[in-house]
């Protein structure tokens, strides 16, 4: 009679025991709870702020398409450009950084990865035709879902060759390969 009980017991317990196979989104949520984490343990970052942390804030600004220098001192060029990022990314923008921004910023590091300009200008030309040039300021911003795109101009090349502007429009290009018109 013991032996049934085990060998009901064991399997059982192993099933319980056992990680569930659920795909990429264990690992893009796993990947989100990592980055927010590494968020809460810095510090709050605000106007007069002085330190290393500053300094790796204005890198990781300047490494995602910000023009911000990098000195180690906040004070009013990086607040602008900390508000700057976060309307860029649905966030209050109070140009203090606290975890939700410093999660932000981080994501935004992995997407630009994930998701490059030339990525982007590829599938701008796939849908609009290899005659187009593209132009934008090489950011990865977030719309209202928070969706990832680029924000390109784009140029009719040949055009542009016989002297003339060559706009057609702007574009939004994002990561699931939608182009769409501004």
């Amino acid at each position: 009679m013991l032996k049934k009980k085990l060998l009901v017991i064991i399997p059982t317990v192993a099933l319980m025991l056992a990680p569930l196979g659920a795909g990429p989104s264990i690992t893009h949520a796993a990947s989100k709870e990592k980055i927010e984490k590494k968020a809460e343990t810095r510090p709050t970052l605000r106007k007069g702020s002085r330190s290393s942390y500053v300094r790796d804030l204005q890198q990781s600004l300047k490494d995602v398409k910000y023009n911000v220098g990098v000195d180690g001192i906040f004070g009013t060029q990086t607040q602008n450009v900390v508000r700057e990022f976060q309307v860029d990314h649905n966030l209050a923008s109070d140009g203090i950084v606290g975890p939700l921004t410093w999660a932000a910023l981080d994501e935004n590091k992995v997407e630009r990865r994930q998701f490059t300009e030339k990525d982007a200008v590829a599938l701008g030309k796939k849908k609009l035709g290899n005659k187009i040039v593209f132009s934008g300021d090489g950011r990865l911003l977030k719309d209202g879902k928070g969706k990832s795109y680029y924000n390109y101009k784009a140029a009719n090349k040949d055009w542009i060759d016989q002297g003339g502007t060559g706009t057609i429009g702007w574009f939004h290009i994002y990561k699931d390969g939608r182009v769409v018109e501004q």
